[in-house]
This record gives C-alpha cells, sequence and structure tokens, in this order.
C-alpha cells in the first residue's frame, strides 16, 4: 500500500513540476513583452535626458517581480526541501 501512494504521490510531484516549469516559461515570456510595452511607452512619453537610461529597465523588472513572486510561493509550498525538488524532476512513469 505505501508503496502504491508513494508512486502516486511521486507523480502527482512531477506532475506539479512540470506545470511550474510551464508557468516559469510563461512568465518570462510575459516578463519581456510588458518590459519591451513599458520601455518603450517610457522612452516615447518621458523627455529624453531628463531621467537616466535605467528607467526604461523598470517596467520589465516590475514584469519580472510581479510574475516570478507567486511561482517562488508555490514552489516552496511544493516542494519544501531541495530533496524533494529533485526527486519530482527525476521521476519517470512507469511504461503500461
Amino acid at each position: 500500500m505505501s508503496e502504491t501512494s508513494n508512486e502516486q504521490d511521486l507523480a502527482r510531484d512531477h506532475a506539479r513540476f512540470k506545470q511550474l516549469i510551464r508557468s516559469a516559461i510563461k512568465a518570462f515570456f510575459v516578463s519581456i513583452v510588458v518590459g519591451l510595452i513599458g520601455g518603450y511607452l517610457i522612452y516615447k512619453y518621458i523627455p529624453s535626458g531628463r531621467y537616466p537610461a535605467v528607467i526604461l529597465y523598470v517596467p520589465g523588472l516590475l514584469a519580472v517581480l510581479v510574475t516570478c513572486l507567486p511561482i517562488r510561493k508555490r514552489k516552496n509550498e511544493w516542494f519544501p526541501t531541495p530533496e524533494s525538488l529533485k526527486a519530482a524532476a527525476e521521476y519517470k512513469t512507469k511504461e503500461k
């Protein structure tokens, strides 16, 4: 019984790991899009010379924070130890 439940837990953790990876990829692309659009709008509407060029990166950095903090929180809930994350990543489903 414990072997079956352990196998089910590993399968569930592996599915969660794949969901975490998909979320990270989506967050990456959202951050790029928001950063490019926001940087362009800042470049277009703020007069040149008044602010440093670093201000163009602010929308992208804010997008990274907003999209990655929930992913980090979910990772810490689902995988409290590095060993649990490693086990979920290395799990292979059995072929029937």
